[in-house]
């Protein structure tokens, strides 16, 4: 019950991840315009970035996952209404991963944000 833009802005803003991925911990974030010298950020950490989160304001999509690892996803936000968008979440994970444990993340992760956009109208 957001429209896309509103859903959108709200949902990519990695800051807010852990307010609707309860087992989520945000430990530190760092906003890049424009596009980011890979190479040069590996450097600076001494090895592959714990995960990264790529949002595009012009189609509406966030893509998330750490390299070299099965773990990843992404959301896509779409128009509905002037009040509401359809939003679209994929994930990847492991073979091996729990189905169950996973399927309980998600729902939670869903019905978060149904809550959290109906709280920002």
């Amino acid at each position: 019950m957001a429209g896309a833009d509103a859903a959108f802005d709200f949902l990519s803003d990695p800051i807010r991840l852990p307010e609707y991925v309860s087992p989520l911990r945000l430990e530190d974030s760092t906003a890049v315009e424009g596009e980011l010298d890979v190479d040069a950020d590996l450097t600076d950490r001494d090895g592959a970035p714990d995960a990264g989160f790529i949002a595009d304001r012009k189609t509406r999509h966030m893509e998330w996952g750490r390299p070299g690892s099965p773990y990843g996803g992404s959301i896509d936000v779409a128009v509905g209404t002037t009040s509401t968008s359809a939003i679209t979440i994929r994930l990847r994970t492991r073979d091996d991963a729990d189905e169950a444990a996973v399927s309980r993340v998600v729902d939670e992760a869903v019905s978060s944000i149904r809550r959290l956009l109906l709280l920002r109208r």
